[in-house]
């Protein structure tokens, strides 16, 4: 795919996060495997040529913004997002991209900045323990001890569970039937480095959780807590699936 004319781009309106103005470095058409993980937010970026814009700002930091072609390739648009949390303005290259243990590789977007993301990850593992502490129905109890302890980034509306694996992450309450969606953690995180054109690894572990090699005993000194609260019997009942 050739690259076109740097008057396509020109006249696009370039700037930072502080609407300072950025100075275009270069454009060229956007990888292929690239434009497939966009597409999974961005529907504009599905089909036609996608560009990779290289600005510079006056700080000399660097930013990749995205662009179609219209018109015949004579003319280009921004694609441009927001962040779901702060709900400052984001090109698809500032987004996070994660992938789940179930699906390594398959890599989507989530419209969140890695700035928003660190704030974010600080609250995640005490709402995970709250769930299991005050569950809102038996079923949601029963699957989350079953799940077993999360210690990775995961929100259903930040990262949703793909249609095919929906089923394994949420139950249904018996009282009201209402669909409750229970955690399901990101494997794998990466954020595009403009200056650098290639990705950043981005660590998934949540602000309080557990390292690695302490999960397995944190996890039995939690549900030894809870068998006592709730009994041996009761809880192994559930974990096991006969309750």
């Amino acid at each position: 795919m050739s690259t076109p004319p740097a008057e396509v781009v020109s006249g696009l309106k370039l700037t930072n996060a502080d609407d300072e103005a950025m100075t275009l470095v270069s454009h060229r058409a956007l990888e292929e495997d690239r434009r497939k993980v966009f597409a999974s937010a961005f529907p504009e970026c599905a089909s036609g040529q996608v560009l990779a814009i290289i600005a510079r700002g006056p700080n000399g930091d660097h930013k990749e913004f995205c662009a179609v072609l219209k018109d015949g390739a004579t003319s280009a648009e921004l694609v441009a997002g927001s962040c779901q949390i702060t709900f400052e303005d984001l090109s698809p290259a500032d987004c996070i991209e994660y992938c789940f243990a179930e699906a390594p590789g398959e890599w989507r977007i989530a419209q969140v900045s890695r700035e928003a993301l660190e704030t974010y990850r600080g609250m995640k593992f005490e709402a995970w323990k709250q769930m299991l502490l005050k569950p809102t129905c038996e079923a949601q109890f029963r699957r989350m001890l079953q799940l077993g302890i999360v210690t990775q980034l995961y929100d259903p509306q930040l990262f949703p569970t793909p249609e095919a694996l929906k089923s394994q992450y949420q139950v249904t309450d018996d009282r009201t039937g209402k669909l409750i969606q229970l955690p399901h953690a990101v494997k794998e995180m990466r954020v595009w480095n403009a200056a650098k054109q290639q990705y950043d690894s981005i660590d998934t572990k949540l602000t309080g959780a557990p390292e690695e090699a302490a999960k397995v005993s944190w996890w039995k000194d939690f549900t030894d807590k809870m068998k006592a609260e709730h009994g041996e019997e009761y809880i192994a009942g559930l974990i096991a699936g006969k309750n």
